[in-house]
């Protein structure tokens, strides 16, 4: 699942994303003086491109069950010295978001298909910022529940089955599990094992 600042055209490689503008509870702000205003919000993901918020902000952002956005395009945007200070804002807004016991979530926010991430990358990202694999996990339930479940894997989003939660295609038609390279002697998948 990810979140990303175009409107997906429904194909096969935008499976799993939500454009923000079908999100009425994302929210962006440019500094900790301008996020406070949505941190009272039910539910509120909150993406603050400085990556800085206030420890009362998250207090009450948790209250509210939301959840800080993390960006892996604000990452890649940034060159250098500038990506090594971007990337230690991050891990200190974790460790914030920890000692407050606020959510957090791990998203791409591409602005077009070629810019976006799978999930292993988007996983090796969250390890980059300091999450262990226990809130990895935590992030992507949490996101899946924000965002009422709305592209959940293993839920067809158009023509074709999807695989369940878990498996690597996650999104891709059930199709594709069959171009997949299997060890000799082992058959192809049967549509039990794909899902219904």
């Amino acid at each position: 699942m990810d979140i990303v600042r175009f409107e997906p055209n429904g194909r096969e490689g935008a499976g799993g994303a939500l454009p923000v503008s079908s999100l009425p509870n994302f929210f962006e702000s440019a500094d900790a003086k301008s996020a406070k205003q949505h941190c009272r919000k039910k539910s509120a993901l909150l993406h603050a491109s400085g990556y800085e918020i206030d420890e009362g902000d998250l207090i009450e952002l948790a209250r509210a069950g939301g959840a800080v956005v993390f960006a892996f395009s604000d990452v890649l945007a940034e060159r250098g010295f500038r990506r090594s200070i971007l990337i230690s804002k991050m891990r200190l807004l974790i460790s914030a978001c920890r000692k407050r016991g606020t959510s957090f979530v791990f998203v791409t926010l591409a602005k077009d298909e070629a810019l976006m991430r799978g999930a292993r990358e988007l996983s090796a990202f969250a390890a980059v910022l300091g999450a262990t694999d226990v809130e990895r996990k935590d992030a992507e339930k949490r996101l899946l529940s924000i965002t009422g479940g709305s592209a959940k894997a293993g839920k067809p989003a158009g023509p074709g089955k999807m695989l369940p939660a878990g498996g690597q295609l996650v999104g891709a038609p059930a199709s594709a599990l069959l171009a997949l390279p299997r060890k000799p002697g082992n058959p192809p998948p049967s549509a039990e094992m794909v899902g219904k």
